[in-house]
């Protein structure tokens, strides 16, 4: 609250009332739109399972050892089960997140226009319908970009200046992140992989490997977790029976590595986990398949993957534009839910076209921004280049992840990509005025 006080009474007080204009019309704006979908959530497939769950006792095997990770139901325990509440609490968090990320890259840059355009544009970006309408669906989704975004807003200030508060606002958002959707917890150990590795060649102070090495153990917890519940399962039989028991190469790789390859395990093929009746479950000529899983497949699975990393990275390159703009997201949506910016204006904040060749010039740009050590003029290149260079292991991670529904899975990709993007829009144009217009900064 200090620095915002602080910041509105910059030398440029215009820039602060401009922005709290701002910010009075895009909570209206968002609130009273979405007022209908607040009363009519929309729920899916899975969200009986969050139900169920939520029931449990908290301190249960029921609800901390399950099919699915624990901050969705525990939100729906908070609130009764009651969707409208849920609808409205993720819709408060969601606007929290998005304040904190548009303020925190506003007061990151030098000038005052940059500053009111660049908090302007994130706030938009909220708007866009890839992100906003999973705020009243009844599923992890909403949770996840929330938490994700005050990560990366927490990031920001932490880059600017060591603190402790924003050290516990760093690890807190990163633990919620991980346990709002298994594959995040992945991105956090690529993530503190690269900080040691930036603390190791003297880029970054040693204070940061406490938040890595928090990174790093929410990661194993997320796996333990995953692993005593057994939750991989249900995804890696989608991955079995859609990418692997259809192609002969593949299914020699893991006969090799013991799994029982029978005539009524490859009638499968094609087949979700859930599908003809649930046989991978069920299907009694399949009880030496079920015993293998929980022992080997993990493992094999990620022998696979490693085996020909080029190809597998691959199909994940090329499912890139497909997972990152969706257009039939407005399925999983409230009817209710109403879309708030033309679609124009979102081609223009969100990534559509070219995805592809987008991550390919930001990953460019970010490893310039490595060789120039770019952080040392502003702090916010350093989480430009964490975003850019887990972008795509992100994306291959959640791709092979899951075989079912994966551009719902990819939300939080979209989400990287197009921070990531406009972070390095608001740099250049900060570089810009500093090496060609000079003007005094604000």
């Amino acid at each position: 609250m200090k620095r915002f006080v602080g910041f509105l009474n910059a030398r440029d007080g215009r820039i602060g009332w401009f922005q709290g204009i701002l910010l009075v019309v895009y909570l209206f704006l968002r609130v009273w739109t979405t007022l209908p979908a607040i009363d009519s959530p929309r729920e899916l497939a899975d969200t009986d399972i969050y139900l169920r769950i939520s029931g449990e006792p908290i301190l249960g095997p029921g609800f901390l050892e399950v099919k699915r990770p624990f901050v969705f139901p525990l939100l729906l325990k908070i609130l009764d089960q009651d969707f409208t509440a849920v609808a409205m609490a993720q819709l408060g968090l969601s606007l929290l997140a998005w304040f904190c990320l548009a303020f925190s890259v506003s007061a990151s840059l030098r000038y005052a226009w940059l500053k009111l355009l660049g908090f302007a544009t994130f706030l938009a970006l909220s708007l866009v319908r890839h992100l906003a309408g999973w705020d009243f669906v009844m599923m992890t989704e909403s949770l996840s970009l929330s938490t994700f975004v005050l990560l990366i807003a927490f990031g920001i200030w932490l880059a600017r200046g060591w603190r402790s508060h924003l050290v516990w606002g760093v690890c807190l958002s990163a633990f919620f992140f991980a346990f709002a959707r298994d594959t995040n917890a992945y991105l956090l150990a690529m993530a503190a992989g690269l900080i040691g590795l930036a603390v190791l060649v003297g880029w970054c102070s040693r204070k940061m490997l406490f938040p890595a090495a928090v990174f790093l153990l929410i990661f194993l917890l997320s796996n333990l977790s995953a692993d005593t519940s057994e939750r991989w399962i249900f995804p890696f039989l989608n991955v079995l029976g859609k990418r692997i028991l259809p192609y002969s190469s593949s299914v020699a790789y893991f006969e090799a590595c013991g799994m029982p390859v029978t005539s009524q395990l490859l009638e499968l093929a094609d087949t979700f986990a859930n599908g003809q009746d649930k046989a991978f479950f069920s299907e009694p000529a399949l009880e030496d398949f079920r015993r293998w899983v929980p022992d080997r497949a993990k493992s094999c699975y990620m022998g696979w993957l490693l085996a020909d990393p080029l190809t597998r990275a691959g199909e994940a390159f090329n499912q890139f534009n497909g997972l990152i703009y969706y257009e039939k997201v407005g399925f999983f949506f409230s009817r209710r839910y109403v879309d708030l910016l033309p679609s124009r204006m979102e081609r223009i904040l969100y990534p559509v076209h070219f995805v592809q060749w987008i991550w390919i010039g930001l990953t460019l740009a970010a490893l310039i921004a490595v060789f120039k050590k770019a952080w040392r003029t502003n702090a916010l290149w350093g989480i430009f280049i964490l975003l850019c260079l887990t972008l795509f292991p992100h994306l291959f991670i959640t791709w092979h992840g899951d075989a079912m529904a994966p551009q719902r899975h990819a939300i939080s990709v979209g989400l990287q990509l197009a921070v990531s993007l406009w972070l390095f829009v608001f740099l250049v144009l900060e570089w810009a005025q500093m090496n060609f217009l000079k003007e005094p900064r604000l």
